[in-house]
C-alpha cells in the first residue's frame, strides 16, 4: 500500500510542477491542464490499451505484494 500511496504523490507532486511551470510561462490554468493531458487525447486505442494494461499489471503486482504481506502476518 505505501508503494501505491508514494507512486500517487509523486505522480502528483510532477503534474503540479508541470502545471506550475506552464504558469510561471503565462499560460492559463485551462491551457495548463490541456498541456499535461494532451499526450493521453493523441493516444491510438493500441496505445491506450497498452498502457492500462501495464497500469492494471503494476496494481496488480501491489497488491499481490500486500495480500501475502498479511498472509505472512496471519
Amino acid at each position: 500500500m505505501k508503494v501505491l500511496g508514494i507512486s500517487l504523490f509523486i505522480g502528483s507532486i510532477l503534474i503540479g510542477v508541470a502545471i506550475e511551470m506552464d504558469l510561471l510561462m503565462g499560460f492559463t490554468l485551462r491551457q495548463s491542464m490541456h498541456n499535461v493531458f494532451n499526450p493521453f487525447r493523441v493516444m491510438e486505442t493500441p496505445e491506450m490499451f497498452i498502457l492500462f494494461f501495464i497500469l492494471l499489471l503494476w496494481v496488480l503486482d501491489v497488491l499481490a505484494a500486500l495480500f501475502l504481506q498479511k498472509q505472512k502476518k496471519m
